[in-house]
């Protein structure tokens, strides 16, 4: 079916005005044609470009801090002792003797430190790759039944019965 368009009269408006229609007389414009968008979308364009070089900036130095916090972790900060003004290293007892209860000991090759705990069943002393040492332990009934190793590494061996 074949559709028939009439045509306008010379009084009557050639359009209906709708926005599908053509201009009978298009507006002024500094510049027509197919750059004329390009150009109205370059403020959202440098919003875009402006959020990712602010997004690239903050994360290398997010990832730098990141890395500086690393390094600090990785650094171990060995422990410094005072010994009070009067008091005399070697006659300061560097084994410690737990017999019942909890505790949190530690152990260390530097003076005035800890050489080795004993304990009712064993005696633990520091490994040769370590030189400080944390442990939680519980001894209860003459028996040691909880050993954690919090920090370090240590040597373990068995107590001598003592006779008697």
């Amino acid at each position: 079916m074949k559709r028939e368009f009439r045509r306008p009269r010379e009084d009557e408006q050639p359009t209906g005005g709708h926005l599908d229609e053509l201009l009978a007389d298009p507006p002024e414009l500094p510049t027509v044609g197919p750059l004329t968008g390009y150009r109205d979308g370059s403020r959202a364009r440098r919003r875009v470009y402006g959020g990712l070089v602010v997004g690239l900036v903050v994360a290398g130095l997010a990832g730098r801090w990141y890395i500086q916090h690393l390094e600090e972790q990785r650094h171990v900060v060995i422990p410094e002792y005072v010994l009070a003004e009067g008091s005399e290293g070697e006659a300061r007892p560097d084994v410690l003797v737990w017999e019942s209860g909890m505790a949190h000991l530690g152990l260390s090759r530097q003076e005035p430190g800890i050489k080795a705990i004993v304990l009712p069943d064993r005696v633990l002393t520091l490994a040769e790759s370590c030189d400080h040492a944390q442990i939680k332990v519980d001894v209860q009934d003459g028996k040691t039944v909880r050993l954690k190793v919090v920090h370090g590494e240590i040597k373990q061996t068995p107590r001598k019965p003592q006779p008697g």
